[in-house]
C-alpha cells in the first residue's frame, strides 16, 4: 500500500489539505464577523472587520479594509501554495 497507492494520492491529499486550510481561515473569519466566533477581548481579523464596519459610513474606510485584505490575501496565498505544490510534484 505504501509503495503503490500512497505515492499516487500524495499530491491530491496535499492539495486538498491546503485548500481546506484556506477555507478554514475564511470560515473562522466569517464566524467572527457574524459574532459567532471569538469574542471581543480576543484578536481576530473577522472581529476587527466587524468592529470597524460602522466606521465605513463616516468615511473611515481603511480601518475595515486592511483586515479584510489580510483575510483575502491569506486565503489566496494558501490556494496558490497548494497549486504550487501540485505543480512541483508533477
Amino acid at each position: 500500500m505504501f509503495r503503490e497507492i500512497l505515492p499516487n494520492i500524495r499530491q491530491v491529499v496535499l492539495i486538498e489539505a491546503m485548500t481546506r486550510l484556506g477555507y478554514a481561515f475564511f470560515t473562522i473569519s466569517t464566524l467572527s464577523f457574524l459574532g459567532l466566533g471569538l469574542q471581543p477581548p480576543s484578536t481576530d481579523w473577522g472581529l476587527a472587520v466587524a468592529e470597524s464596519y460602522g466606521l465605513l459610513t463616516a468615511g473611515i474606510w481603511w480601518v475595515a479594509t486592511f483586515p479584510a485584505l489580510a483575510i483575502v490575501s491569506l486565503v489566496i496565498s494558501t490556494n496558490l501554495i497548494a497549486e504550487g505544490l501540485g505543480a512541483f510534484d508533477d
